[in-house]
């Protein structure tokens, strides 16, 4: 069976984080283990974590999954990282808490990352529109699959819809001629066409939408917030993608800024 890892530290961000977990779980028929890693080792701290803990198990056990907790101290990444090689974990979920984490996690951890921020709480793990922008190859060989089926399992088990957004830049002037290699809308249309059909493979039927913008985080980000969708769903090839998107703005502007809760997603083959 799959096994989930879930790190929390008691913090608030964590433990909402962490019922994306459950129930992706849920939906994927896997187990959960919760990494719990002690930085704050003092007692008010500790007793938070514990109360946070109890929560989960709550709600865990409320959706009939298999769950144990593991405390440790330490560096988080490194806890994480030493954890996922030493119990072989598929997949691990962390909550966003800034970009130089992010980058860390994207790059040290060995398995399956799974990175989530959430904004709206009231409504977090059970989003009714996820929008998942498709604009630079994020999700080529291993990695479409591999979001297809988290995709479709979160799809069937929210009964979401999930929309494919394809961004494309506008003319710079309104009689500019068009540039060499510019995507036309025929083109940004079939970008989306091996998605689809990975997804129609599992028994999902997704949305499709292409729109104008210069930048992809700001377009991200007014797409979902015009359309008021509940989800984004972001894909990454991998460390060096990361931060060449980082560097570009792209990522760090959609953790900062996403107007919905985020998943970032980098595959085991990244």
């Amino acid at each position: 069976m799959q096994k989930i890892l879930m790190m929390v530290d008691g913090s608030f961000a964590a433990e909402a984080a962490a019922r994306y977990a459950l129930a992706l779980a849920k939906a994927c028929g896997a187990e959960v283990e919760l990494l719990c890693v002690a930085v704050d080792q003092s007692a008010g701290a500790m007793k938070r974590a514990e109360e946070s803990l109890l929560r989960l198990f709550r709600q865990a056990h409320a959706l009939g999954l298999n769950v144990r907790s593991v405390t440790e101290m330490g560096d988080p990444v490194r806890v994480m990282r030493d954890y996922v090689a030493r119990e072989g974990i598929t997949l691990a979920m962390a909550s966003v808490t800034g970009p130089e984490v992010a980058r860390r996690l994207l790059r040290e951890v060995p398995c399956a990352m799974l990175l989530v921020r959430v904004v709206h709480p009231g409504r977090m793990a059970s989003p009714h529109e996820i929008l998942v922008p498709i604009y630079g190859g994020e999700f080529e060989g291993g990695g479409l699959d591999a979001a297809a089926d988290l995709l479709a399992h979160l799809g069937e088990f929210w009964h979401a819809r999930v929309i494919l957004f394809r961004l494309r830049q506008p003319l710079t002037r309104l009689f500019d001629r068009r540039r060499v290699g510019e995507e036309t809308p025929e083109q940004a249309e079939r970008a989306l066409h091996p998605f689809i059909a990975a997804l129609s493979r599992r028994g999902l039927a997704p949305g499709t939408r292409v729109s104008w913008g210069r930048r992809h985080g700001p377009g991200i980000t007014a797409e979902a917030a015009a359309r008021r969708h509940d989800l984004i769903f972001v894909g990454t090839k991998g460390p060096k993608s990361f931060l060449r998107w980082l560097g570009a703005g792209t990522v760090d502007h959609l953790v900062r800024k996403s107007p919905c809760d985020l998943m970032l997603f980098r595959p085991v083959a990244a």
